[in-house]
């Protein structure tokens, strides 16, 4: 049995598939397994991923499945997984050859319920930007890693720098959801922490490299399902009625959602009044939360007094203001 089981989902990702793959099939071990979820792709990624079955037999699989989006695709993998761990790369970013190995290495070193590591954004222009820089490997324990999904050392909720126990997963009928919008990640993380006692955060180790397309869904205008992206903080909030600091970072981030889907929301022409009137109060309920957090500097959160009081006006200024 391969230790790691390393689950890529793939929709219509014919243009970045090879550089996914190349970067998976260079690592500097093969105590994985790697399986491909073709999520009911309508260009070649379908044929590509039979490629890669067909060719690297001893270390490749897929499933074909009808399209039911992300969440889906990992569940189904998770489903078929054999590995000790599995981890969830997406198809159009790539990996340092180290990026299995290391998590392993870790594993192996503090024995822990989940293991973490660092990573650049690197956008199509070629620029490619440091995270957590200056923050250094830190041990915490379930409770603290849930809020540092949220705040400092910043974790991120990302599912493709973390290597979950399947057996944990498992145990716990742990599944991604998709009634969560965008933060399917950071809901699974979440659920998942309440059954850690130890989490190894090493962001040092610089293992994956996030690929920000200029179309991708990270830099598009407001969508309904960026705003729904509220609920999992929502769900924080309600699991975590006896841990008051748990909440407030929760609160903040809902704050932070809503600055940025006012000024889409405007920018982009939406006319929605229940989406409108729910952004507003969103902004109304959190804001004391958020111009204390320290989680923002005071160019943000000027930009959130601003939101706060004349919304609208905020929207048609924010190109001019400077972000905190």
């Amino acid at each position: 049995m391969k230790k790691v089981s390393v689950v890529v989902p793939v929709y219509n990702m014919e243009k970045y598939l090879t550089r996914c793959m190349d970067t998976l099939l260079n690592q500097t071990t093969d105590d994985m397994e790697i399986i491909l979820i073709d999520d009911g792709s309508k260009d070649k990624s379908g044929v590509m991923c039979d490629e890669y079955a067909e060719k690297y037999s001893d270390l490749v699989r897929v499933a074909h499945k009808i399209n039911d989006g992300l969440s889906s695709a990992r569940n189904a993998g998770i489903e078929i997984a054999k590995g000790q761990y599995v981890i969830f790369p997406d198809p159009d970013d790539w990996v340092e050859p180290n990026y299995i190995s290391r998590f392993i290495e870790l594993y192996d070193k503090y024995n822990p319920d989940l293991v973490c590591l660092g990573h650049y954004v690197d956008y199509e222009n070629g620029e490619s930007v440091v995270i957590n820089e200056n923050v250094k490997f830190v041990e915490m324990n379930g409770l603290e890693a849930q809020k540092a999904l949220m705040s400092y050392p910043n974790i991120s909720g990302f599912a493709w720098n973390k290597l979950y126990k399947l057996r944990i997963i498992r145990e716990n009928n742990l599944k991604f959801l998709d009634d969560v919008g965008t933060t399917e990640d950071l809901d699974f993380a979440f659920r998942y922490l309440k059954y850690c006692k130890k989490v190894c955060f090493d962001p040092q180790s610089r293992v994956y490299h996030y690929f920000q397309r200029d179309n991708s869904a990270t830099l598009c205008g407001f969508s309904l399902n960026n705003f729904h992206s509220i609920r999992t903080y929502e769900k924080i909030i309600d699991s975590s009625r006896n841990k008051s600091e748990l909440s407030i970072i929760a609160r903040a981030e809902i704050f932070d959602i809503a600055l940025n889907l006012v000024y889409l929301y405007k920018k982009d022409g939406i006319n929605n009044k229940p989406v409108w009137k729910d952004l507003c109060k969103y902004l109304r309920k959190n804001f004391l939360v958020y111009i204390t957090s320290e989680s923002y500097g005071i160019g943000r959160k000027l930009q959130g007094i601003m939101a706060f009081f004349i919304p609208s006006l905020y929207a048609k200024c924010r190109n001019h203001l400077k972000r905190g």
